[in-house]
């Protein structure tokens, strides 16, 4: 069986994704395709990134094309009944940060309260009783008392649409009368990977990151080296910051969801010890040798500074006021959160601290990454393993003589059912047989040499070890061999 997964292109939800697939997990995917970009080639993109990161192939999920934000999610009648019969778990980690929003129908209601209710209508249409919900810590609002997992609303007030959207969301979550088990995890602030500084958003930490990386270095050094950098902010440099690294987030989950016992409880991910808004200045400093910053604490209320007298003091608290307004109600205040759930089944996996190596990693790669603005690296990948199947029919109707099961990893793979019926013909399916069938785990180019005749299906099996019999491997070679020459007189 396979899990559906949804946000698969955010950062979280590509985190989950080579996760579940390191682990042995079958996925499927609910990709909107982008203006430019199919879905297939934007979860290939994806894929091929963490290739080239990890150095090995990957196995590829089944993507299927829709919007969240739809009912049923737009998913054709075909993808509905494929998940009908495939899927008997969903995590949902689709979801958008937008802090504000016109009114309850945009952002970021649509996606995060609408696109669960319909994420919860599809699971009792089609039989998903494993619902596993990414939330947010932030659904506590303004509590000045320590947010516990096992509770929801203590009549709380929010600071934003946002964490009202995403607690409206759970609270219909919470209510589902169907589903043998409902997860919930909720992250704190969500930043890149601890170890390569990855990130393919800018919000939240970056926000503040990219504003001093753009405003330090247009001032001219002075003659110790340092830039002076005038700027007095509204609070202390004691406030914490539940900054929490993505691939902390995409291990805890999924050592969650891999444990039985855990099922249906509700789990914090927040850090066992908070950086300060002092700690990141400081080290934002000391990377790009400024001075100048004052904390003069919550009551301050600057007056405006004159330009004639102080042009470099009024650009930077200009530019702070602009750019930094959306965070504002978190400058002073940030939630304690429980994790007494959380350190019983995952206590063993260390939050990696975000310090000034880790702050030094997340500039560098912004740096790097123009801030979001790099051009991805194209595809490597110039054929699709689906056109092997070309002209094949894409189901059996009569009972099987035999099934192979195809698991084609690394660029362009995909994963299929092969039917071998009785006769010399055959059919293919999406998706990976049930237990017990023998399947053959292979990189597309020794399909592609099998076809062709450059490799024989006895040196297939040898270099398999025998994982699948050579008698399979045999009709699956006569049946690559038709389907090329079917396409080819087509």
């Amino acid at each position: 069986m396979y899990t559906l997964l949804t946000g698969a292109t955010g950062l979280v939800g590509r985190y989950l994704v080579r996760d579940l697939l390191l682990n042995g997990h079958n996925l499927a995917v609910v990709i909107r395709p982008s203006r430019k970009t199919a879905p297939r080639e934007r979860m290939e993109e994806i894929l091929q990134h963490w290739e080239e990161e990890l150095g090995r192939s990957l196995p590829r999920p089944i993507v299927l094309s829709g919007d969240i934000a739809e009912s049923a999610f737009a998913l054709s009648d075909e993808d509905q009944a494929w998940v009908k019969d495939n899927v008997n778990t969903i995590i949902h980690s689709a979801a958008i940060l937008e802090f504000y929003g016109e009114d309850r129908n945009g952002e970021p209601w649509r996606t995060n309260l609408g696109g669960t209710r319909n994420m919860i209508n599809l699971c009792r249409d089609l039989g998903i009783h494993d619902i596993n919900y990414i939330s947010t810590a932030y659904v506590a609002g303004r509590q000045t008392e320590p947010a516990m997992e096992d509770v929801l609303d203590v009549g709380q007030k929010f600071r934003n649409d946002y964490e009202e959207s995403k607690f409206l969301a759970e609270q219909e979550v919470r209510a589902i009368d169907f589903a043998e088990h409902v997860t919930v995890y909720r992250p704190a602030v969500i930043s890149g990977d601890s170890v390569t500084g990855y990130t393919n958003t800018y919000h939240g930490i970056y926000l503040y990151l990219r504003l001093m990386a753009v405003m330090i270095p247009s001032i001219p050094p002075g003659e110790d080296g340092f830039r002076h950098t005038p700027i007095r902010l509204r609070f202390t440099g004691d406030e914490r910051r539940n900054v929490i690294p993505v691939d902390w987030i995409s291990a805890v989950t999924v050592r969650l969801f891999e444990t039985p016992e855990a099922r249906g409880g509700t789990y914090h991910m927040a850090p066992e010890d908070p950086m300060t808004a002092r700690d990141m200045i400081t080290w934002c400093g000391e990377y790009f040798k400024s001075t100048g910053v004052e904390f003069r604490g919550t009551d301050f209320v600057p007056e405006p500074v004159s330009r004639e007298l102080n042009e470099d003091q009024w650009m930077f608290e200009r530019l702070v006021m602009e750019n930094m307004g959306t965070y504002e109600p978190y400058e002073s205040t940030d939630n304690t959160f429980d994790m007494t759930n959380l350190k019983r089944f995952a206590g063993d996996i260390i939050c990696p601290p975000i310090d000034k190596t880790v702050i030094e990693r997340y500039i560098k790669f912004g740096e790097e990454d123009r801030w979001g603005k790099r051009r991805p690296e194209p595809l490597t990948n110039e054929i699709w393993a689906e056109s092997l199947f070309e002209g094949l029919p894409t189901n059996s109707d009569e009972t099987d003589a035999e099934v192979l099961g195809l698991d084609i990893q690394g660029s362009g793979g995909s994963q299929w059912t092969v039917h071998f019926g009785s006769d010399a013909g055959g059919a293919v399916s999406r998706g990976l047989p049930s237990e017990g069938t023998p399947i053959l785990r292979v990189q597309l180019e020794e399909l592609l040499a099998l076809r062709e005749g450059d490799k024989t299906s006895a040196s297939l099996a040898h270099s398999i070890n025998g994982a699948v019999p050579e008698s399979l491997l045999n009709r699956l070679q006569d049946l690559l061999s038709r389907a090329r020459h079917m396409a080819a007189t087509t």
